[in-house]
């Protein structure tokens, strides 16, 4: 699953280290990632710079700064895009094609309470509910 969590943040050369297992995010969450991985991210989600810069928490014009600085996240938005990573990476795996993913994505989910999973992702907690639905969606389980 790593693997393909590193394919949606835009390969291997988008890192300057190794990214070899998951204990490997760990230290590349504290260095912080760069920006660059952040906006690839974005892109898969369909997302403008106003939304992915509120799913990080940030004003949209601070977002922007740091896009024109080309800087390093903190480690909590680089743990952020990495939880956004493992759920493309398991919403494409899903449903095998990122339009139907980002359909769902912003589609009210009964298991969800009616809301958008793409409304639950600020939160770790939300991140995570997101995640089981998909895992159930993958197995089968209603949602």
């Amino acid at each position: 699953m790593h693997t393909q969590i590193i394919n949606v943040m835009g390969g291997q050369k988008a890192f300057a280290q190794k990214i070899d297992s998951f204990l490997s995010f760990i230290e590349v969450t504290q260095q912080g990632i760069p920006i660059a991985i952040a906006q690839t991210v974005q892109k898969r989600m369909n997302l403008s710079n106003k939304q992915f810069g509120e799913m990080l928490n940030l004003s949209e014009s601070t977002f922007q700064r740091r896009i024109k600085n080309k800087s390093i996240l903190t480690p909590s938005e680089s743990e952020k895009v990495i939880d956004f990573s493992k759920i493309i990476a398991k919403g494409v795996d899903v449903f095998h094609d990122d339009n139907d993913f980002n359909s769902w994505l912003n589609s009210p989910i009964l298991a969800l309470g009616n809301r958008k999973p793409i409304e639950l992702l600020t939160s770790s907690i939300g991140r995570e509910e997101v995640l089981n639905v998909l895992f159930r969606i993958e197995h089968g389980i209603y949602s």
